[in-house]
């Protein structure tokens, strides 16, 4: 024990980074579904332990704190453990974001995202320091409610959004009025340190949310591939693709060799929480040389929740003309959830044409 109190007090700048990439680290390992009871609770408990450090945080920088006896000997690693939580919770909504991230705006997003933590933990705020902490948890709060309430729901678009957001609100408010009597009479500082960063990780969380920049939580798409053909047969569905010019990084036809009377083919797997029930809509998009991509087709996409690998769902095309090709997958309000790009080239071929098929 003396040895590791020697080490913790000379490397007292380091321990906390170390901690936040060990958040990362153990969260990255251990987290599976985003609708997990024990992945949900764990979450509510590490908001619920961040939100009471920050409040030690606060009143320790107005007089000294003598914690109760059971809590002495840890209480100098608190900061680390706080550091520890938070990297944990952002890890968690960083991969969730990205799971669901498909359009370019999206990405960054996350960019922003990864960046804020990074300059929470590289960078030397002084004074800062419970504005950031402030400003992380209210990140935190938003993102956790932003998932669950769609889970809960068993949908998602603009309706649970305006709900998790609502009850946000309401659950910092009641954290607020909390930590309100620690700052006694220096109400300029607790609106500073306190009510502005999370009101405007808020506002800045719905802006980009109403730009199509947040990614959307909690679906995701597995999988998805273009095929020449695909049937269903005892539960499972036969993906039939033509693996002449076929290289391993592809999902089935990305080259496809369009002979007459071929239909594109597209499959895909989209995951969604248990008890999920939505519809979605899948966009074909053709690049025209002059006004670049088009939509040609848009069709609507019933998906169930529950499926470990995604809920499968199957869409096609027969009117087509060569060119570069896209689908994207999508919600009801254009949120793009996944894509793929494909390029169509016309086969004079009479050659018999040999598909490899694989079971999904």
């Amino acid at each position: 024990m003396n040895r590791f109190r020697d080490f913790y007090n000379n490397n007292q700048r380091w321990i906390p980074i170390v901690f936040f990439v060990a958040g990362f680290a153990f969260d990255a390992v251990m987290l599976r579904r985003i609708d997990e009871p024990i992945t949900i609770a764990q979450q509510a408990l590490y908001i619920i332990v961040c939100a009471v450090l920050i409040r030690f945080e606060i009143v320790e920088s107005q007089r000294e704190i003598h914690p109760v006896w059971i809590l002495k000997k840890i209480w100098k690693y608190r900061e680390a453990v706080l550091h520890f939580l938070m990297g944990t919770l952002l890890n968690a909504y960083t991969i969730f974001y990205f799971k669901s991230a498909s359009a370019f705006e999206s990405f960054l997003f996350i960019a922003l995202l990864v960046g804020l933590l990074m300059l929470n933990e590289f960078g030397r705020m002084g004074k800062s320091q419970t504005q950031v902490h402030i400003a992380l948890l209210s990140l935190c709060l938003i993102s956790y409610l932003v998932t669950l309430v769609p889970i809960v729901l068993g949908f998602i678009g603009i309706f649970p959004f305006l709900i998790a957001n609502l009850a946000a609100i309401c659950i910092f408010w009641l954290y607020m009025l909390w930590l309100k009597p620690t700052f006694e009479t220096e109400l300029s500082v607790y609106r500073k340190q306190v009510v502005l960063p999370f009101s405007g990780i808020l506002t800045v969380f719905a802006i980009l949310y109403f730009a199509h920049a947040i990614p959307p939580v909690p679906l995701s798409v597995r999988f998805m591939g273009i095929y020449h053909d695909i049937k269903k047969a005892d539960g499972h569905y036969e993906l039939s693709f033509d693996e002449t010019n076929h290289s391993f990084w592809q999902h089935g036809d990305q080259d496809f060799k369009a002979r007459p009377g071929d239909t594109l083919f597209c499959f895909a797997r989209i995951f969604s929480p248990t008890r999920f029930n939505d519809r979605l809509q899948v966009r074909w998009l053709f690049d025209d040389a002059r006004n670049g991509w088009r939509t040609s087709d848009v069709i609507a996409l019933p998906i169930v929740g529950g499926r470990e690998e995604g809920y499968r769902g199957i869409t096609k095309k027969t009117n087509y003309q060569p060119g570069r090709w896209r689908v994207q997958i999508e919600t009801l309000d254009n949120r793009e959830i996944g894509r793929i790009t494909f390029q169509v080239e016309a086969d004079s071929s009479t050659e018999p044409r040999e598909l490899k098929t694989v079971m999904e």
